[in-house]
Formats: C-alpha cells, structure tokens, sequence
C-alpha cells in the first residue's frame, strides 16, 4: 500500500520539495488521514532544519511511520525511482 502511494504521487507530483510538501499533507492528512496536521507539520520542521530534500525525507518518514522501516523504504523507492528512470532516459542509459 504504502510504495502504491508513494508511486503514484511520484508519478504525478511536479515542481520541488515544497511543492511535493503540499502534496504529501493533502494525501497523508487530509485524504487518507494517516497523519494529523501536527505530527506532519513537526516532520516538515525537522526536515527543513536538516540538509538534503525535505520531500524525500518527509517522504521517507510517513513511510516508517506507516509500516516501519520497510515501509520507509518503499516510500522512498516509489518517490523516487519515477525521476530517476526518467533522469536515466533522458541521459541515454
């Protein structure tokens, strides 16, 4: 369920990690309510604080809050491997 989700919405999601934000917390919080607004908005904090994508960590984070460390995982992949197979095409490989 949890890299369905993710793959979906890294299929669909468009612009940066602040765009991808939005729409974590109108997927995670408002639709399928497995976050309230607090506990999302204090993984957006923590996020923003420490270096490196705040989407992907985020991201990474609903994942293992969902489904444990497997599930962290399977958030990320499925965030991420839709731009990195494009990223791939578009450099020939």
């Amino acid at each position: 369920m949890v890299l369905a989700v993710f793959l979906k919405l890294g299929l669909t999601c468009f612009g940066g990690p602040i765009a991808h934000l939005g729409y974590f917390r109108r997927e995670f919080v408002e639709r399928r309510r497995w976050l309230d607004d607090e506990t999302f908005m204090d993984l957006v904090g923590l996020y923003q604080f420490l270096p490196g994508p705040a989407s992907s960590q985020v991201g990474y984070a609903i994942g293992i809050l969902r489904a444990g460390r497997l599930g962290g995982l399977a958030a990320w992949c499925g965030f991420t491997l839709p731009s990195v197979l494009l990223l791939l095409s578009f450099a020939g490989l």
